[in-house]
């Protein structure tokens, strides 16, 4: 999500339905208590470990 793909890209790489990809990403706004993948995408780029 951080490099900006679609539920369908990520579900082709991971070879995994779309659905389950929106199911995942649902779970992970939820858990971190964000309304959008933009946020997910720029909380996972400032807690990237260095390295």
């Amino acid at each position: 999500m951080a490099e900006g793909m679609t539920n369908k890209a990520i579900a082709e790489r991971l070879v995994i339905a779309p659905r389950t990809v929106e199911g995942h990403v649902e779970h992970i706004r939820d858990k971190l208590g964000f309304n959008s993948r933009a946020q997910i995408a720029a909380w996972t780029v400032e807690n990237q470990a260095d390295g």
